[in-house]
């Protein structure tokens, strides 16, 4: 991961925090810091990650100057502060802070690396969030410093914890149009084949998904599927046309049924 989109809440130097509401598409006033107290630099959001406390993971932006609330900045990962922080009702979280140097910087162009940076950047900013939650009641605890290379691996996971699962459905007929049933062969190649591409399947077999459509003489037609379901997290397009192809061959069909949705889990 050499660079990332970051998007800013609050600039640099403002007494006031500002979050963003995707409700209304834009950037709330959160409060007011206590007079004399102002955000070191830009502190904004990982857009497409989803961390423990189930916010996008917050950045903090080292550059010589500060943006405007809803800039997008491209910049570069060095490392993370990881933490933990404590709620007023006693629960309590992971809430790092990745620090991120935005690509245009021409001060800190030449940081690629948390240690590059002077230690006492890190301990104010260590102090300033401890203050920061303070205030609100918090106790924000700062546990230990992570390299870029461990930053970038979080941000991955919290981009997969982001990512809505798909779920594929394939509705398979179990007779042919004489009504003569295909062979359990042909059903249990076709899961072998999804578990290998896939890792897994569900196989509803034991009560069949009826459809009853009218055909063009107005008669009513009923059929009886199989129905295989596999959870994915993205589509391989090219990969369902051609399997969805084969399968109409294999089961003599003008067209079979594939279909997804998205789904949440809990």
């Amino acid at each position: 991961m050499k660079y990332i989109f970051c998007t800013v809440e609050t600039p640099k130097n403002s007494n006031a925090k500002y979050n963003y509401e995707p409700k209304c598409g834009g950037f709330v006033l959160a409060k007011y810091l206590p007079l004399g107290s102002v955000f070191p630099y830009d502190f904004g959001f990982i857009p497409g990650t989803v961390g423990e406390d189930g916010d996008p993971l917050d950045i903090i932006v080292i550059s010589e100057q500060g943006t405007f609330p809803g800039c997008i900045l491209k910049c570069r990962i060095i490392g993370a502060i990881k933490a933990i922080q404590q709620n007023k009702d006693g629960d309590t979280v992971e809430n790092d802070r990745f620090l991120v140097v935005p690509e245009a910087s021409a001060v800190f162009g030449h940081i690629h690396r948390v240690a590059q940076l002077p230690e006492t950047v890190l301990d104010e900013l260590q102090q300033f969030f401890i203050n920061y939650n303070k205030q609100e009641g918090k106790n924000f605890q700062p546990l230990k410093i992570l390299s870029a290379k461990d930053a970038c691996k979080a941000i991955e996971k919290a981009k997969s914890n982001s990512q809505p699962i798909k779920k594929i459905e394939l509705f398979l007929p179990l007779y042919d149009a004489s009504g003569t049933p295909f062979s359990a062969q042909l059903f249990q190649d076709i899961g072998k084949q999804l578990i290998k591409d896939f890792g897994g399947i569900t196989a509803y077999t034991r009560a069949p998904a009826i459809g009853i459509w009218i055909d063009p003489k107005k008669q009513p037609i009923k059929d009886e599927n199989v129905v295989y379901e596999i959870m994915v997290a993205e589509i391989d397009h090219a990969y369902w046309k051609q399997f969805k192809k084969k399968l109409e061959i294999q089961f003599a069909q003008k067209e079979l049924v594939i279909r997804q949705s998205e789904v949440g889990l809990l």
